[in-house]
């Protein structure tokens, strides 16, 4: 599984780090020419922390948190950016989040060819 397999052959295990073997890893395709978003809900005050990979490279990520609260408003996280091969091979963030709401990272496969996303979590309160 993605999760126990070294960042140097694929996968996410940095060893030492935030993320042991035991955190999941879940995975979804990415067609070719379309954007993809992924929702993380935030039901309390906590740090949020997630890492992502894309296996075949240059796709645009960015992150955002959106509160529940009506009169609130959206926090950039990361601002959409493209992401080549020979940069990082895993995104790693995290976000201090004192309201409930969602993150949502937003992923553009602008390529003719489909990808694959490897993402994770961990929230710490």
């Amino acid at each position: 599984s993605p999760e126990q397999v070294p960042v140097e052959y694929g996968g996410l295990s940095k060893g030492g780090q935030v993320f042991g073997d035991k955190d999941g890893v879940t995975q979804i395709i990415i067609k070719p020419n379309c954007k993809e978003t992924v929702e993380f809900a935030v039901t309390e005050a906590c740090n949020l922390t997630w890492e992502v990979r894309v296996v075949g490279w240059e796709v645009s990520c960015g992150a955002e948190f959106v509160p529940n609260a009506k009169d609130g408003y959206t926090v950039i996280i990361q601002k959409i950016r493209k992401v080549g091969p020979t940069e990082e091979t895993i995104i790693s963030n995290s976000f201090k989040s004192n309201e409930p709401g969602k993150v949502v990272l937003t992923l553009h496969n602008s390529s003719s060819k489909k990808k694959r996303l490897l993402y994770r979590l961990k929230s710490i309160p």
